[in-house]
């Protein structure tokens, strides 16, 4: 889904754009403009890191990381996904 060395970031409005560079912390929240992260493993070494307040702070739903969120989880997953996130390969963080 993501190769090692490179991050995608799918925007609320459906745009996604893949850096061709090894991701960090400060280049995730600055591309995604948040101050706080939180992580969800999506499964095979790919991790879906999300604006941990961007509910709180009235971001939109980011309807395509959501829809990750229910193909992971199930149709009973209650939560949306608020504002930018950025999905990277885990091994990154080795």
């Amino acid at each position: 889904m993501i190769a090692q060395g490179t991050y995608k970031i799918i925007r609320v409005d459906g745009a996604e754009t893949v850096e061709a560079e090894k991701p960090s912390i400060s280049k995730i929240m600055k591309a995604i403009k948040c101050e706080c992260l939180d992580s969800v493993t999506l499964g095979n070494d790919i991790v879906m890191l999300v604006d941990d307040t961007g509910m709180i702070d009235g971001k939109p739903v980011n309807k395509a990381a959501t829809a990750l969120m229910l193909k992971r989880f199930g149709p009973k997953y209650p939560n949306k996904i608020h504002g930018d996130v950025v999905i990277i390969n885990d091994l990154d963080f080795e």
